[in-house]
């Protein structure tokens, strides 16, 4: 398992490498925000709920005004179970999003906001190597995209893998309370299907930030995030950088005591 993991992570790097060459960047100032709240049902299941909230501004035509306009509102309901102590699987049966589109170009501003449905499921694996946390995650998503045109929306698939690690600067355990951390993450996202084109590498995205446990079951990340979307001409690439900010509820982690799970 450890080394399929690897192989994707080799994979990963590559993809960027390929998207960064010989393509015209469109810059784009951007603000991400995410919300996260999970916990059990009850003290004796495996079983939990989980719900993210994302909500993002962005700047229009090279301004440097990231909360112009907006680009994305998402709310998504999970159930999950925790199989062993390092392996979640999470299922989305139906996630609802309202995009903008990015606007870097004049000919943007004509462009229409897109609603979407998305299924997923979701695995997240977690390893530890001394005080080192690792993350992989692996995503599938059916997406119904433009469910508000009259011909009907187009439907494709999209495959995403995270690598994450968050190290933890004054303790030894990224679990503990109090904890001050570093947190960065690289995900590549492929997609495909009956009515989508060929910018099958559609998206990266490269995340550093520092976060703070302030309570067993909260903690707050804020970081820059580096995101290169391929626009349907394989040619432009839409380059979006800006602060993230991450706060999470995560429940899970109060009773990781008992359970002995890492979260």
């Amino acid at each position: 398992m450890k080394k399929i993991f690897l192989v994707l992570a080799i994979i990963c790097f590559q993809l960027q490498m390929v998207d960064a060459q010989e393509r015209e960047f469109l810059d784009n100032k951007i603000l991400y925000t995410k919300w996260y709240a999970a916990d059990f049902f009850n003290d004796t299941t495996k079983w939990a709920w989980e719900l993210d909230v994302v909500y993002r501004r962005q700047s229009e035509l090279g301004g440097s005004d990231r909360w112009s306009e907006p680009l994305r509102y998402s709310f998504r309901p999970w159930i999950a179970y925790q199989f062993t102590k390092m392996t979640r699987v999470s299922f989305n049966p139906i996630g609802t999003y309202n995009s903008a589109p990015r606007f870097p170009l004049e000919s943007d501003l004509e462009r229409p906001f897109e609603r979407e449905y998305r299924t997923t499921l979701q695995v997240n694996n977690y390893a530890y190597y001394g005080r080192f946390n690792f993350t992989h995650r692996l995503r599938f998503e059916s997406r119904w995209r433009g469910i508000d045109r009259a011909e009907g929306p187009n439907h494709n698939y999209r495959f995403r893998y995270r690598i994450r690690l968050r190290t933890p600067l004054n303790t030894d355990y990224f679990y503990k309370n109090n904890t001050l951390y570093i947190s960065n993450y690289h995900e590549v996202h492929i997609e495909f299907g009956p009515n989508y084109g060929t910018n099958y590498f559609s998206q990266t995205r490269n995340f550093v930030g520092i976060g703070y446990r302030f309570w067993d079951w909260t903690r707050i990340e804020l970081g820059y995030l580096y995101q290169l979307n391929t626009r349907g001409n394989n040619y432009q690439i839409d380059q979006s950088t800006g602060p993230m900010f991450y706060l999470f509820f995560d429940l899970l982690s109060k009773n990781q005591r008992r359970y002995k799970y890492s979260f």
